[in-house]
């Protein structure tokens, strides 16, 4: 039950400090990872860490305006699949999938790349290795920096209130789609909160 109630933390934060892809930018070297996310059609695998250094799994497929994302922690896993306007989350272990009203595809971890600039750039560490950066903030002034190692994006830092950062480590960035990533399941207990609110 404990490793359930962090799981929800982790979603919960997701959710509330939006997509930590969703923010890239216009210009720099970050521009050779764009056409990726502008076609719609990409898959994306990671891990998440915090200033306390809890570490959980990220993956993220999204095509033909479908998405996917699964995030697992603590040895719980739970995916949120969007389609038909709708967020179903779902957790495999417990047999059950909530149903609730879509929210905006970026704060689960699509990427819209509307709106970046490039502010600055620098060197920092960043998993464990010291990397270059190019640093960019959205029009809300939120601020990213993107690690660059090599030709591959290595990942990217987050810097949310206070100071605090929130690294999202990038170990896959392809556009390879299972066939099978959007579908439901069947036979699990369904919770039915898609008109709450309306």
């Amino acid at each position: 039950m404990k490793n359930r109630i962090k799981l929800f933390g982790i979603i919960a934060l997701v959710l509330l400090i939006g997509s930590p892809i969703a923010i890239f930018a216009q210009a720099g070297k970050a521009e050779a990872f764009f056409k990726i996310f502008a076609s719609g059609t990409y898959h994306m695998k990671g891990k998440m860490k915090g200033n306390d250094k809890t570490m959980s799994d990220i993956e993220t497929y999204v095509k033909g305006g479908l998405m996917a994302t699964i995030i697992s922690a603590q040895g719980e896993s739970t995916r949120m699949i969007f389609r038909d306007n709708k967020m179903y989350m779902v957790m495999d272990s417990a047999k059950t999938m909530m149903v609730m009203p879509a929210t905006d595809k970026t704060e689960a971890g699509a990427v819209d790349t509307k709106g970046m600039k490039l502010t600055g750039s620098g060197t920092a560490v960043f998993n464990d290795k010291s990397l270059p950066y190019e640093e960019y903030k959205d029009p809300d002034g939120n601020k990213s920096q993107y690690f660059l190692d090599g030709s591959k994006l290595a990942g990217i830092r987050n810097v949310v209130g206070g100071g605090e950062t929130i690294d999202l480590i990038i170990t896959v960035l392809d556009q390879n789609i299972p066939g099978n990533v959007f579908d439901l399941p069947k036979g699990y207990q369904v919770q039915d909160m898609s008109n709450f609110g309306r």
